[in-house]
């Protein structure tokens, strides 16, 4: 205890050596970006992320464009947050696009989603972009060649800028031992590059002679690319649209896409349309989207939003059986939506877009996400603690408290822990840095249940004895 001034009887000091109770957010956010040019500037702006908590809240939205109607679909599932972000649309697909991806710098486009919190609202979890996503470019950047190697660049120097008459292509160099430049990665590949674009690659200080060239083709949808990014940053999740044509479409579709945080929807859903008193294709993402919501809300954001029946739709716009149908599209991480014996439409697939088999279920993602980002925010409370042993212990017992609470509600098996790295030395804790282990698994639905049934047939001296001992005792009836 600190040195306290005089005092003749007795004082109470509250200790402020207590256990951090750690907390998940609210993973049950839609972040929903769209068109509505009807919409009330003053109430919707442009690029500016607006909270919307009931149906009551979009009343100066509008009829026209993509949110009127994504947001109808979502509240057909379930009321939660969404924060809304409402883009010009233009006269073409890619000026539309562009506003869209918007900018990083100004938080414009999908940008604008990552400073929903800052601006006092919830913090978006489950991204869509309903109308954007379920089409390709085929003049966006394919790949880039090495045409020249070079030598002396250095790895955290080396940049790479594509230029020409489109838009938005990113890419990065990898360097060998030696200095060369040994690949070039699109990361980005942008849209509107009707001629071959110039590739420039930025030495920043070392290296020499390197080129590279340039391919157009058929890529991954700009909005998808850009959305990868800001689901990484927000720890979210992203539902996309596949094109809704055929299988091989969305396969091929899903096929430019490797990433955890993407989930790609197909086919779209029917909807009446009071106005035309028709039944109208309308994306499927939202759906997803607010089902996963929902399932957070009533199970636990470790539950699948997949096997749920859908509410709002008359029927899907392409049918998809049952069966080898659907497998061929889950086999190929395309979520999809189906109708078993005649009992509805359910929502079937719990795919993200990621290579790695670690990473192939959702629900996992998102357990992830969530308890990291629980863990990380509690341990605030300790940054700039002084070393003591009290402040180390509690930092220890918070983190396991949390996952054996995390474990009792099923959020994650058994096994968890915290612990003080072994990695940790003199030198770091002079410095003030400590190093935590924390392990936990998430549990992976079960997606494939596999039954194996046999044939017995002792049951007929098991009848045989039946008939027997009722015969005996008179009881068998005629």
């Amino acid at each position: 205890m600190a040195a306290v001034s005089f005092h003749h009887g007795t004082r109470v000091f509250e200790s402020g050596e207590t256990p951090v109770l750690v907390r998940t957010a609210q993973t049950a956010v839609i972040g929903l970006i769209g068109t509505a040019p009807e919409a009330d500037e003053a109430r919707f702006p442009l690029n500016k992320p607006v909270q919307i908590l009931r149906s009551a809240d979009v009343v100066d939205l509008g009829d026209d464009g993509t949110l009127p109607k994504a947001i109808d679909s979502i509240f057909d599932q379930i009321g939660c947050p969404i924060i809304l972000v409402r883009i010009e649309e233009e006269d073409s697909i890619a000026e539309t696009w562009a506003n869209a991806i918007g900018s990083q710098v100004a938080f414009t486009g999908v940008h604008a989603f990552r400073r929903a919190a800052s601006d006092g609202l919830y913090k978006p979890k489950l991204l869509v972009a309903p109308g954007l996503t379920q089409s390709a470019p085929a003049d966006g950047i394919a790949s880039i060649n090495v045409t020249e190697a070079g030598t002396g660049y250095n790895a955290d120097t080396v940049t790479v800028t594509v230029s020409g008459a489109g838009t938005g292509a990113e890419a990065r160099a990898t360097v060998g031992d030696n200095g060369a430049i040994a690949s070039i990665v699109v990361t980005k590949p942008g849209f509107g590059y009707t001629s071959a674009p110039t590739v420039t690659i930025n030495a920043n200080g070392s290296g020499t002679g390197a080129t590279g060239t340039a391919n157009t083709g058929s890529t991954m949808n700009p909005v998808v690319a850009e959305l990868m990014g800001v689901a990484e940053r927000l720890k979210a999740m992203a539902y996309v649209d596949a094109p809704d044509s055929t299988d091989q479409a969305a396969v091929q579709y899903r096929g430019l896409i490797n990433s955890d945080r993407i989930a790609v929807c197909d086919p779209k859903v029917l909807k009446f349309d009071t106005d035309l008193a028709l039944n109208v294709p309308e994306p499927s993402s939202p759906i997803f989207a607010a089902r996963q919501a929902r399932m957070d809300l009533e199970r636990g954001f470790w539950w699948a939003g997949s096997n749920v029946e859908v509410a709002g739709i008359v029927g899907a716009n392409r049918p998809v059986e049952y069966g080898a149908q659907s497998n061929y599209l889950n086999e190929n991480r395309v979520n999809t939506i189906v109708n078993i014996d005649n009992t509805g439409f359910r929502l079937w697939g719990v795919w993200t877009c990621d290579s790695d088999p670690l990473w192939q279920f959702i629900p996992v993602r998102r357990t992830a996400d969530a308890i990291n980002e629980a863990l990380e925010k509690a341990y605030l409370e300790f940054v700039d603690r002084p070393f003591s042993r009290a402040n180390l212990k509690f930092m220890i017992e918070s983190g396991r408290a949390f996952l054996r609470t995390m474990e009792l509600e099923g959020a994650v098996l058994p096994g968890h822990d915290v612990w003080l790295l072994d990695s940790n030395t003199d030198s770091d804790l002079a410095q003030g840095i400590v190093k935590l282990g924390v392990k936990f698994e998430p549990p992976a639905p079960m997606v494939d249940i596999r039954i194996t049934a046999h044939r017995n047939i002792a049951s007929y001296t098991l009848l045989l004895n039946q008939v027997a001992q009722e015969i005996g005792s008179g009881s068998l009836a005629a």
